[in-house]
């Protein structure tokens, strides 16, 4: 910046402070010089907003890879989850069919109980008639019954096989009981130990599903913080754009200040040339000429100035602000129908100046445009630029029915569009704001234009 600052001095000296026109050279110097400033500061913001958006998009990436994980995560839980319900219904036809077997086996075990309970009613009727008849009477009289010997061993071997055979019927019916039994406490057993099993694949499941609700909850806060990077993104992006608009416009600007200086610097050679062959020629008139020379020059720049003064007299009517004095003038006709700062919509970085008719709109100080666009907010909108005693500032005129300038120098009082009701607006009015440095998309350079304009 310093060796920017050098070179503008240098050519300064060399246009000769000495002369008649040094003042106008300065005066061109200190301009070129703050279009430089603000083009440095206009390539540095842009640089800086570039990285921003680096990061936004470094951001965006980190959050989709994680959102990607997740879902990987998610999946498998899911799998889990089908697996354990699977076990589940598994475990539950298990326990059903568990608990079938163990109803068939205690209506086997009833069955059989009373079947025993049936044959010990006839033993004992059996036991008691013995009783009755002093022991074995029945058995007696069967053995006594007997019409020969043969007869009487048959009927032995016969009691025998009775008793023997009661026996074996009450033997085996207690331990189809006990394998009942036995049987039945096993089935008891599997079943508690499946019901067991059905709790802890429930269990399992319940803590799956916990896992899976907060994978969800942090997909729902990565997709919202996703969401956000790219609303900023966008927001710089749009910014970015605004920037490269400015540094155009100021670059155009540069070159025609140069071009400018170099005409001037070209025309002031031209001049001291002439000066100087004239001085040879009639030096006796030197003084005359010198005078004459003056007039005409000051002639020559005070026709266009009245020419200019008639056509912007002439073109202006009472429905076009009066150029006035002070850093910034007002750039429309019309009443204050909102001021800067709180309102019900949300905090107003400007103030609103309302008409019934289309009034025209003039850039409120000497500046260089910008930009000049549509937008959905603004509408009609035109952004200038102003370097005022080594400060930059930037105006901003929205809401316009028509834009009559779009790049290049405006001057204090220069209509540059008219005023209307496109984008975001509520009736006819123009929206204008006044910043103290470059335009953000954050505005928290904006101030109230009532600090420099009296409405």
């Amino acid at each position: 910046m310093k060796k920017r600052i050098g070179v503008t001095t240098a050519l300064a000296m060399s246009l000769g402070f000495g002369s008649v026109f040094g003042g106008a050279d300065e005066a061109s110097a200190s301009k070129l010089s703050d279009l430089e400033n603000r083009q440095y500061k206009i390539e540095s913001e842009h640089s800086t907003i570039k990285d921003k958006i680096e990061e936004k998009k470094q951001t965006i990436t980190e959050l989709r890879n994680q959102q990607e994980r997740i879902s990987a995560e998610i999946k498998k839980l899911d799998q889990s989850i089908t697996k354990t319900e699977k076990q589940i219904r598994e475990k539950q036809k298990e326990i059903a069919d568990t608990k079938a077997e163990i109803e068939e086996l205690k209506k086997k075990i009833a069955e059989l109980k009373k079947r025993i309970e049936e044959r010990n009613v006839v033993l004992a009727e059996r036991a008691r008639t013995i009783q009755e008849n002093g022991g074995s009477a029945s058995y007696i009289d069967v053995l006594l019954g007997a019409k020969s010997f043969s007869d009487f061993i048959s009927r032995a071997n016969a009691v025998t096989t009775l008793v023997n055979a009661d026996k074996e019927i009450l033997e085996q019916q207690e331990k189809d009981k006990a394998e009942l039994e036995a049987s039945e406490k096993k089935l008891k057993e599997k079943l508690s130990s499946l019901e067991s099993m059905l709790a802890d694949l429930e269990k399992m499941k319940e803590g799956l599903n916990k896992k899976k609700a907060e994978k969800n909850e942090v997909m729902q806060q990565l997709a919202t913080e996703e969401d956000k990077a790219h609303n900023q993104k966008l927001g710089l992006e749009e910014e970015q754009q605004l920037l490269a608009s400015q540094k155009s416009s100021i670059q155009q600007a540069i070159a025609s200040e140069k071009e400018r200086i170099k005409k001037e610097e070209e025309a002031r050679k031209e001049r001291e040339r002439l000066a100087r062959e004239q001085a040879q020629k009639e030096r006796e008139q030197a003084a005359a000429r010198e005078k004459e020379s003056q007039a005409q020059a000051s002639a020559a720049a005070e026709a266009p100035a009245k020419e200019e003064t008639k056509v912007a007299s002439a073109s202006r009517s009472s429905d076009t602000p009066a150029v006035s004095s002070g850093m910034f003038m007002r750039p429309a006709e019309g009443h204050l129908s909102s001021g800067f700062g709180h309102r019900s919509l949300g905090n107003h970085k400007g103030i609103d100046i309302a008409n019934s008719v289309s009034v025209p709109i003039v850039a409120a100080a000497d500046g260089v445009v910008s930009r000049s666009y549509y937008s959905s907010s603004y509408g009609n909108a035109i952004f200038i630029s102003h370097s005022i005693n080594g400060k930059v500032y930037t105006t901003v005129y929205a809401h316009m029915s028509e834009r009559v300038v779009q790049s290049g120098e405006v001057s204090k009082g220069q209509v540059i569009g008219y005023m209307g009701n496109t984008g975001r607006s509520y009736g006819q009015h123009l929206h204008f704001e006044i910043h103290e440095g470059p335009w953000t998309q954050s505005k928290e350079n904006a101030v109230d234009p009532a600090k420099y304009i009296n409405f």
